[in-house]
């Protein structure tokens, strides 16, 4: 049976660095107080908007690209978690083993991705002109004042499809911390809806992608992964401990801005 469309991954990598994206070569900047389904047996067409296609890059349909999301700093444990996973999904094979299996059941290791800034999106791709920017990252950082740092855990490997079914993501999904996720949705929600934007997924299955993988249109790969490590991680995801999470991200094309969670 078809598994709801949730959301819209792009078809670009997840691990190509947004900063690079605009037009104009500027770099990062940061605000003046320093301060952005189914089961792993399954899979969900569901998507972050952090792997916005080239499409979606720098100062198109009358805006600039934007994304805001929680940023995840002590990701150590993930990028393990993200290779053990990637050893499960793509086993060395040789060429005798490979000759002779078949070529649906096999990931090429060339085609699969670790995301490189692990984080919780908080928005769907978005679009503000140029003049409405300044104004948004104002608000956003007045909408998150007293807002205090948050704590996730883990407790699930799952995996996602874009809509154009090119692209495939491998994701730890947000167990304990989930409502103090939500909370801080609820306060970008209420400014995207101030600026006129789609807000965030009714439901939304907060998660953390560790990895991207090129599929052809149709294929059934991402299914026969989340059995894969439905097996496979659940010891690993299991041993992971919670992290502290204080930052908060917002890109626009190639501008970053950074803002602390930091409980008045």
């Amino acid at each position: 049976m078809a598994l709801p469309r949730l959301v819209d991954y792009s078809s670009s990598d997840d691990s190509s660095s947004e900063s690079e994206r605009g037009k104009d070569g500027r770099n990062n900047s940061r605000s003046s107080n320093n301060r952005s389904s189914n089961s792993s047996s399954g899979q969900d067409y569901c998507s972050d908007s952090s792997s916005k296609g080239e499409e979606d890059a720098g100062h198109v349909r009358g805006g600039w690209s934007g994304h805001v999301y929680l940023r995840i700093r002590s990701s150590t444990q993930l990028h393990r978690l993200a290779l053990a996973c990637m050893d499960a999904i793509c086993p060395r094979l040789d060429d005798n083993i490979r000759g002779n299996a078949k070529s649906a059941d096999i990931l090429d290791l060339e085609k699969v991705r670790t995301i490189e800034e692990p984080h919780i999106s908080l928005t769907r791709p978005f679009y503000l002109p140029e003049h409405q920017i300044a104004g948004f990252v104002r608000e956003l950082e007045s909408c998150l004042n007293g807002l205090g740092p948050l704590a996730v855990g883990f407790g699930r490997i799952s995996t996602y499809v874009n809509e154009r079914q090119d692209r495939g993501f491998v994701a730890a999904d947000v167990d304990y911390g989930e409502e103090s996720v939500r909370r801080v949705l609820d306060h970008v929600n209420r400014l995207m809806e101030k600026f006129g934007q789609r807000k965030f997924f009714r439901d939304p299955r907060f998660h953390v992608s560790l990895l991207s993988v090129d599929l052809t249109p149709g294929s059934n790969k991402m299914s026969k992964v989340g059995a894969t490590l439905g097996a496979a991680m659940g010891e690993e995801i299991a041993h992971l401990v919670a992290m502290q999470i204080d930052e908060v991200e917002c890109i626009f094309g190639n501008k970053k801005f950074s803002f602390g969670l930091d409980a008045k």
